[in-house]
């Protein structure tokens, strides 16, 4: 995993918190054609790691079901909205939004309504209502459904981040105390924050609108468009990882500021209620105008029919390439695939380091290609085990230097067939197994499975 940039904005970002969590406006309630459900699946009791929140909005137009989705925000994670520098910015990007997703664009002008901010209140990002910082990583594997045993199209993925364990990460993680009114802290204290709250909130938002297609999502930073993982009721499924090949923009913000695009998150709930398939999700994508602002990324694209694509980034021209499968199984990892197609030419750059890029890639290759007989979900299962975030390599320099203590957030494995994702948590380290990398038995949540349904 490369992380190119990030702590300065991510500072930034809790900069803005410092400066807006005070003077939040309130919202107030009101009636709308939604019926919004809301259920705390983890709640960081018992030393356990995280919140995790299961939201399920059915019904409403795509203004009501902004204004639903920001005020759980609001309640549940005390999300913000990040200020532009000059509302100038603020009206170009809501026009920009219009312009690439008008039912976006409703759902922005709802929550700036659960903000109690008028539509012609450009001065705050309501595209992107924050909560915690977050890096969409690590591993993906994907078995078209005539590779399997019952017939159905399965992706499984992990997400890994970050972890100090020489901090205190297991209490007062949603106790924005710690910045509201507090202009003394300083980097040390930065450091601190952002070691012990990135990665530990987490959504899963199930949202069946009136018109267009219903859509079940993973994903951190915010309720809106932060999204790592989907899938929507066509069986079209899309994931976002880190591609340590790829550009980023070095002054673009990830919301707010001076932004006037989307960041990269932010198309994936548009390609899942707008598209069927492989081949629309390639053309939604195509006309997608998004920033890279503290990673690159690409983005593995499937369905139920066996098609799929990785989608990637030139560094250079910035050229959108497609690298198209069919009825193909593969995985992908954090290097761009359209520069190093054959893993076998890339040894890993650090052998001793089990989350090398290379290293994951070549053991999902060998286990796709050393695999007898028709895949399951449990090989999905298997195979993300496999290549894990799990090492104590160096937890002084969490946030510095090239070692990072690293560990898996969540496993999610999707039967795109069933439209259906099921999600292990992680809780806490259990005991050292490796006194080499000192790594651990994990101890992960009950699977949770969620469905869609009509």
């Amino acid at each position: 995993m490369k992380r190119t940039g990030f702590v300065l904005v991510a500072a930034l970002i809790l900069v803005v918190i410092l400066l807006v969590t005070g003077s939040a406006q309130i919202y107030n309630i009101s009636d709308t054609g939604t019926k919004t459900t809301t259920e705390v699946l983890l709640n960081q009791e018992n030393g356990t790691y995280m919140k995790v929140i299961h939201v399920v909005v059915r019904g409403g137009t795509e203004e009501e079901i902004g204004y639903e989705l920001g005020k759980v925000g609001i309640e549940e994670f005390n999300s913000i909205l990040l200020p532009f520098d000059d509302p100038v910015y603020g009206e170009e990007k809501e026009q920009c939004i219009k312009d690439y997703d008008e039912d976006l664009y409703e759902r922005v002008q709802g929550v700036k309504q659960a903000y109690q901010l008028s539509e012609d209140n450009y001065s705050y990002d309501a595209s992107f209502p924050l909560y915690i910082a977050g890096i969409p990583l690590c591993s993906a594997i994907y078995f078209p459904p005539v590779s399997t045993e019952d017939g159905h199209a399965i992706a499984g993925r992990n997400v890994d981040w970050y972890y100090n364990t020489d901090h205190d990460v297991f209490t007062d993680i949603t106790d924005l105390s710690l910045f509201t009114n507090n202009t003394d802290i300083n980097d040390e204290k930065f450091d601190e924050i952002l070691a012990d709250r990135m990665g530990t909130l987490v959504h899963v938002v199930e949202i069946y609108p009136d018109e267009g297609h219903a859509t079940l999502v993973i994903g951190t930073m915010d309720l809106l468009t932060g999204i790592v993982d989907g899938l929507n009721e066509k069986g079209l499924y899309i994931s976002s990882l880190q591609d340590g090949d790829t550009y980023t923009d070095p002054f673009s913000d990830l919301a707010g500021f001076t932004s006037t695009r989307m960041n990269f998150m932010q198309v994936l709930g548009s390609i899942l209620e707008h598209c069927a398939n492989v081949d629309e999700a390639k053309q939604w994508l195509a006309k997608s105008r998004i920033s890279m602002p503290f990673m690159g990324v690409h983005f593995l694209i499937c369905d139920d029919s066996g098609a799929a694509t990785i989608a990637e980034y030139d560094n250079k021209s910035r050229e959108l390439i497609f690298i198209d499968y069919k009825d193909t199984a593969f995985p992908l990892t954090n290097y761009a695939i359209h520069l190093k197609p054959d893993i076998s030419q890339y040894p890993p750059e650090k052998p001793n380091d089990a989350h090398d890029d290379y290293l994951r890639s070549a053991k999902l290759h060998d286990y796709i290609s050393d695999h007898e007989g028709a895949f399951t979900t449990d090989d999905a299962w298997k195979a993300m085990k496999m290549v894990e975030a799990n090492a104590d390599l160096s937890p002084e320099e969490i946030l510095a230097g090239e070692n990072e203590t690293d560990r898996l957030l969540w496993t999610v494995v999707t039967d795109i067939t069933d439209r259906s994702m099921t999600v292990k948590f992680f809780l806490r380290d259990g005991p050292n197994n490796n006194e080499t990398y000192h790594t651990h038995d994990l101890v992960l949540s009950e699977p949770f499975t969620f469905k869609l349904e009509r």
